[in-house]
């Protein structure tokens, strides 16, 4: 549980040690909106003085430690546009099948009509 004043490196990995259950709702919530859902789940996020107010509330749930700058930045997209994204991947994906099956279904018609017009002759 140790915290840095200092933002050398611009990153920090936050870590939850301590269970939020039985402290402040703020502190919960607080918790939780720095994504720690778990004990021993990690988050990066980048050090803002919005961030080093909230692990100030919480330090005594969380270990903090800084990281280089070379690691994976947070996420550049919020949920909702990754949300939007794998909708339209999953969209795409149905078209492709659909496709596929509709092929399928052409042929399988283009057989049907032959043998029909074979029987109405016959």
């Amino acid at each position: 549980m140790q915290e840095q004043t200092t933002a050398a490196t611009g990153r920090l990995k936050i870590t939850l040690v301590k269970s939020p259950i039985g402290y402040r709702e703020s502190q919960r919530l607080t918790v939780q909106s720095l994504g720690l859902r778990r004990i021993r789940q990690s988050v990066i996020h980048n050090d803002t003085p919005g961030i080093r107010g909230m692990v100030n509330k919480v330090n005594h749930l969380i270990a903090v430690e800084e990281v280089a700058s070379d690691t994976p930045s947070p996420r550049q997209q919020t949920g909702t546009q990754r949300f939007q994204a794998r909708i339209e991947r999953r969209i795409a994906e149905r078209e492709a099948l659909m496709a596929i099956l509709g092929m399928l279904e052409d042929e399988a018609e283009a057989e049907g009509e032959g043998e029909e017009n074979g029987t109405a002759q016959g």
